[in-house]
Parts: C-alpha cells; structure tokens; sequence
C-alpha cells in the first residue's frame, strides 16, 4: 500500500484545507514541494478561498445585474488573477481593522439609508431607488460580507421586482452567513410560498406560468373558456354587463360602472371599448405575479380544477 503524504491530497481536500489557514500559513505550506505550489497556485483554490474569506460579491452583482440593477461602479469584472486579487483584499481589509469603529458607523448609516430608499420605492415605484439600495448594501458586503441584513434587502429587492428565484439564489447566501437569521427565513417561506402556488403543489398540478412568466397553455385555455362562457353575444369582447356577471360569480358583488371601464384601458380592449381577451389575459397574468393562490380560487369559481388547470368534472373522472 503506497504511502499516503500531503503530497497526495486531492485538489478539492486541498481548497478545504486552504480555506482554514491564513494566508501566510498557507504560503509556507506551498514552499514545502514544487508539487504543493503547483496546487496551491491554481486560481480555484485563491478563487475559493476569497469567496469564503471576503464573500461571493461577483456572483452577487452578476444575479443584480441580470435583474436590470444600474450597479455603477459597484459593477466589477471578476479578477483574471483571483491570488493578486486575494491579496488586494486581504490588505483593504486589514486597511479597515484599524478604523473599524468608523466604518461600522458608516455601514450602519447606509444600511439605513438603503432601508429608506425600499421605502421611499413602495411609495413612489421608481426602480432608481431600488439600484441606489443595491449599490449600497453591495458596498456593505465588501466591507462586511457577514452582514445577513444586506442579503434580507438584496433578497427583498429582487422580490418586489419579482425576479423570484434570484431573490432566493441570493437569500440562500445569506443564509450560509446567518443561518438563523429570521427576516431571511421568513422572506425565503413567502417566495418559496409563492413560486409553489405558480406551479401547483400536487404532483399532477399545472403551471400557472411558463418558464418566462407569461401565461401558461393550460391557463390560458383555462381563461378561454371562461372568457367565452361570459361573452354572451360572441362579439370578442366583454361588455360592461358582461364583464359584470364575471365578477359577480368569481366575488360575490357587482363593481362600480368606472372599475369596469378601467379594466378595458388598462389591459386591453375591443374597438367597442370592451375588454378583450387579450386584455382578460393580462389581467390575470398581474393578479397571477401578485397572488398565485387567488388565480387559482378564481378558476374553481367556474367550474375548474384550480391545481390540475381542467374541468372539475375531468378532474373527478381522473
């Protein structure tokens, strides 16, 4: 049986243990064999030893970015040399050690500042505010990547964006820091709640949604025949009275004559003025992004299987 030395390690053993020492220690250890500084050069093992020491800030930007974030000079390439780049942080932050009380503050006070401009969002719905908070909790990270706060906002971010499943790429980092975190836990339910009511919970559900979240073929046939079943005189648009008696069977009460009017503006509407069933279809597909689990009560109100997206009757048959 062959002698089993350091030498011998696996590169992945050897990121794992990288990953433990500091970086002087780890420079020793590669002068001990030409074979250990071959493997301990390799950009991987600085490239991981970086990300569990200054944290995942490039795969970060790029899920940002990819939301349609303006991250400004926040916004950097990743390192073509990850050891010079390890080595470029290790000294900014030892840089920042020495008047930590400061930067505390600073990070603190943009931290607030970002919570303020998600704020100042809700109300207004102006995307710049959501960029100026990401630019800021970005910068946060860079200083202190144990922050859980920055991934909630981050996370928060993308969710009022409705970029769902990057809202949970970047909670689920944020849970690696602070796995109990709670604002995390709670904002990781609700998504992960909400992108189960788009695809059904039950093994033979359907999806609301397809993979560009636009309306899926079983919904939209689903809408169809809904659609058509109120669209009495067959003329490719409902009416107001119409429209009424849509209502009135999915909720219970008759809306005002100017809701119905709206709704032909502002999601589509026949010559005549009536909403059309491309409108009828935008209308769902907003209160589908909003509220998965409504669309699917809406659906059962008429007659379908609000999880398997066909008639109840085919349904019971199955």
């Amino acid at each position: 049986m062959p002698n089993k030395t350091i030498d011998t390690l696996t590169e992945d053993l050897l990121e794992i243990l990288a990953s433990y020492l500091e970086p002087v220690d780890l420079l020793h250890l590669a002068a001990t064999s030409k074979h250990l500084h071959a493997a301990l050069s390799q950009p991987n093992i600085w490239e991981h030893k970086a990300v569990d020491d200054f944290g995942d800030r490039f795969t970060i930007t790029s899920i940002l970015d990819s939301a349609g974030l303006e991250l400004g000079a926040q916004n950097k390439p990743e390192p073509s040399d990850w050891k010079k780049y390890y080595r470029e942080r290790h000294l900014a932050m030892a840089e920042l050690n020495k008047d930590a009380d400061a930067q505390i503050a600073q990070s603190e006070k943009d931290y607030d500042q970002a919570q303020e401009l998600l704020r100042g969002f809700q109300a207004s719905g102006e995307i710049d505010s959501l960029s100026q908070a990401a630019q800021l909790m970005v910068g946060v990270l860079d200083n202190f990547p144990g922050h859980a706060g920055c991934y909630h906002l981050l996370g928060f971010t993308l969710y009022v964006l409705n970029e769902l499943e990057d809202a949970l790429s970047l909670l689920e980092i944020g849970s690696m820091v602070d796995p109990n975190y709670e604002p995390i836990i709670e904002l990781t339910n609700e998504i992960q709640g909400l992108l189960d009511g788009y695809g059904s919970t039950m093994t033979d559900g359907a999806p609301l949604l397809d993979s560009t979240k636009t309306l899926s073929t079983q919904l939209k046939s689903a809408l169809t025949d809904i659609f058509q079943t109120f669209d009495q005189d067959k003329d490719g648009g409902l009416s107001p009275q119409e429209l009424s008696e849509f209502v009135f069977k999915t909720n219970g009460s008759r809306p005002p004559a100017a809701f119905l009017t709206q709704m032909g503006i502002q999601f589509g509407k026949t010559s005549k003025g009536y909403l059309s069933l491309e409108g009828f279809f935008n209308f769902f597909l907003e209160q589908t992004l909003d509220d998965p689990i409504e669309t699917r009560r809406d659906l059962e109100k008429h007659g379908w299987d609000g999880d398997r997206l066909v008639r109840m009757e085919v349904a019971k048959n199955a």
